[in-house]
């Protein structure tokens, strides 16, 4: 969203980003092995971040991918290739169709009320906020966080009023940003609609020629979900202790009661989406069927963005009541485009900066290669997880993804590390957000409607955060190189 700016801070912006681009193109010089090219896009980089920042994530993408055209620095071809030619573009568009059709044919909230208003519940507090939250981090594996949170608040919301509680009560307040955390938390352990995984996927592939599947990586994060959210709950049961008590008094049958039988639509989009997962992630499982090889082979081969492509295509042919299933127009109208063209300038980065006409990639690891070099493989992964997590709860987590082009770089140098290893934590510890309303788009939902207040989001994020930092050091990391083994 864009900061709203009275005319003097606007002319400060700009003027601060004219002048960073200057000096770094004209003035300052460039260390070996950094080009004079490499300069400008350094100057460029670090302007488009502080528009990032101040002013908003959309146009300044566009003006970065221009702008590192017309220094030379690699051809407007090759650019457009790494950038809008990417496949996380159409996957990154088609994710946010498909989830914006499934909560609007009313799927989603099914699915979330199945759990609450379970017979198992009735008259069981602490039982019915478990199923809530195992509800948010289930379907946050397969849609983005901003939905999801937006789809559950409005399901807690009517919770807490059947119940009695208010604003300000501790439980409504540790709900509200609990549905924030386990929807954001689900996005680092499956690539399904989670773009910044597959974008590194990408970089792999063209970086080691090795290809990660979605059911290898979902396999293996799935397992440090399930400690995720093992340890929110005893957070949120022991440490946090709200008052569940008059939960104990939701009606189950009334909230069971708002839901119509399942339509058409709703089969039709569980269908559809469940074919475009099952494309994702299985293809492995599938090739394991006598006869069914060559299947999974050409499903393989479908890559990231032909499933949800076609998946798409198809919603808008099928009709029901004269009405498509996906309104692609109202569908264009209602997708934060600014995310797309942030995703773009992001893709590039890793490609722009480790190009020798560039020399920024180079000049990192010249630099950096003596103290890291001094590093146990361990302690090297320790401290990329800390940096990554600890960085991702302070600004987007679309820019922290784009550290790839630093970190693994580093990882290189540094005997005995897996680079592959280091690329995947970098890849799911981008998504790990908990503390800071300013870490990603969902993360002020709760605090900016005056649920949960940032110092609680603060205080109770960062201990979510150091549990999630412990899980990839102990849980993903030996796990990825047992995945992943790298001969260097």
């Amino acid at each position: 969203m864009e900061k709203t700016k009275t005319p003097r801070s606007w002319y400060i912006d700009m003027a601060i980003v004219v002048v960073v681009y200057l000096l770094f193109q004209f003035v300052i010089p460039a260390p070996a092995p950094i080009t004079h090219a490499g300069m400008g896009v350094v100057g460029i980089f670090l302007a488009t971040l502080y528009l990032w920042i101040k002013v908003d994530i959309g146009w300044p993408s566009l003006l970065f991918v221009g702008i590192v055209g017309m220094t030379g620095v690699a051809t407007p071809t090759n650019i457009f290739w790494r950038t809008w030619g990417n496949v996380m573009v159409p996957f990154l568009v088609c994710a946010f169709m498909l989830n914006m059709v499934m909560a609007d044919t009313g799927l989603t909230r099914r699915f979330a009320l199945a759990f609450v208003t379970a017979k198992r519940n009735r008259g069981k507090p602490w039982r019915i906020m478990i199923m809530f939250f195992l509800a948010v981090i289930l379907m946050g594996l397969v849609s983005t966080s901003s939905a999801i949170c937006v789809l559950f608040m409005a399901i807690a919301e009517e919770m807490f009023n059947m119940t009695g509680y208010k604003k300000g009560d501790r439980l409504v307040e540790a709900t509200m940003i609990g549905i924030f955390w386990m929807a954001q938390g689900a996005m680092a352990f499956t690539p399904i609609s989670h773009v910044l995984i597959p974008a590194i996927f990408e970089n792999i592939l063209n970086d080691f020629g090795v290809t990660v599947t979605y059911g290898q990586f979902s396999a293996l994060f799935i397992l440090v979900g399930i400690c995720f959210f093992l340890g929110w709950i005893v957070i949120f049961r022991f440490i946090i202790k709200p008052d569940v008590e008059k939960m104990a008094d939701l009606d189950i049958d009334a909230l069971k009661a708002t839901l119509k039988p399942m339509s058409k639509e709703e089969w039709t989009v569980l269908v559809v989406y469940g074919l475009v997962i099952i494309t994702w992630c299985f293809p492995d499982l599938i090739g394991m069927v006598p006869g069914l090889k060559p299947v999974a082979k050409w499903m393989s081969s479908l890559g990231s963005g032909v499933p949800p492509m076609v998946a798409c295509a198809i919603l808008c042919m099928i009709r029901y009541n004269n009405k498509p299933m996906l309104d692609y127009k109202d569908c264009c109208r209602r997708i934060p485009w600014g995310s797309v063209f942030m995703m773009t300038a992001v893709m590039g980065t890793a490609y722009i900066f480790g190009l020798e006409s560039c020399g920024v990639t180079a000049w990192i690891t010249q630099t950096m290669a003596p103290v890291m070099s001094k590093l146990s493989p361990a302690m090297f992964a320790l401290i990329v997880i800390i940096f990554i997590n600890v960085m991702t709860n302070c600004m987007s987590n679309t820019l922290v993804s784009s550290m790839y082009a630093v970190v693994v770089p580093l990882a290189l140098t540094v005997a005995g590390v897996n680079p592959i290893a280091i690329a995947l934590l970098v890849a799911a510890g981008c998504n790990s957000a908990f503390t800071l309303p300013s870490s990603c788009p969902a993360a002020g939902l709760a605090s900016g409607a005056g649920w949960t207040r940032v110092s609680f989001q603060v205080r109770y994020g960062a201990l979510l955060m150091v549990w999630q930092i412990i899980l990839y050091f102990v849980v993903a990391y030996p796990l990825l190189l047992k995945f992943f083994p790298f001969a260097g």
